[in-house]
């Protein structure tokens, strides 16, 4: 499900003493220096944030999916982090967050954003998935976890 959508990033974030919004910014903007899929990253990263304000997109479990319908990105995009440091991001379980599913998708594109936000939910609520990820010590382990989603 994953492979079908743009993943432009998949990285393990040292994040010392960093909140979720510079957690945001920093998926936000390196998602942007990577793909030419996003117009304006200010204003996705805007947008983020005004989603984050609706309510949580910490899915519980240690996991979130902050996410963004916006004229900011061309197609939809994804982008994966796992924290060294867990971040609070208002959990739904008040868990930490240490896994984040970044996606932007253009305005136009609500049927397929529906359904990757449903799959990336139902995926990330597998014990076994978030162990694989969690485990993952380099970017290369994260990026053959991510892939083994399928």
């Amino acid at each position: 499900m994953l492979n079908y959508f743009n993943i432009k990033m998949i990285n393990i974030l040292d994040n010392k003493s960093v909140s979720k919004d510079e957690i945001l910014k920093k998926l936000v903007f390196n998602m942007a220096e990577n793909s030419k899929l996003i117009l304006d990253r200010d204003k996705f990263y805007e947008e983020v944030l005004e989603r984050e304000k609706v309510g949580t997109t910490g899915i519980g479990m240690g996991v979130a999916i902050p996410h963004a319908r916006t004229e900011a990105v061309q197609d939809i995009v994804v982008s994966v982090g796992l924290l060294k440091q867990p971040v609070d991001f208002n959990s739904l379980d008040n868990e930490k967050v240490k896994i984040v599913i970044l996606v932007g998708a253009p305005k136009g594109e609500s049927k397929k954003y529906l359904e990757l936000l449903s799959s990336l939910s139902r995926i990330f609520r597998d014990k076994r998935t978030r162990e694989s990820i969690l485990e993952s010590t380099t970017t290369e382990c994260l990026i053959e976890a991510i892939a083994e989603i399928g």
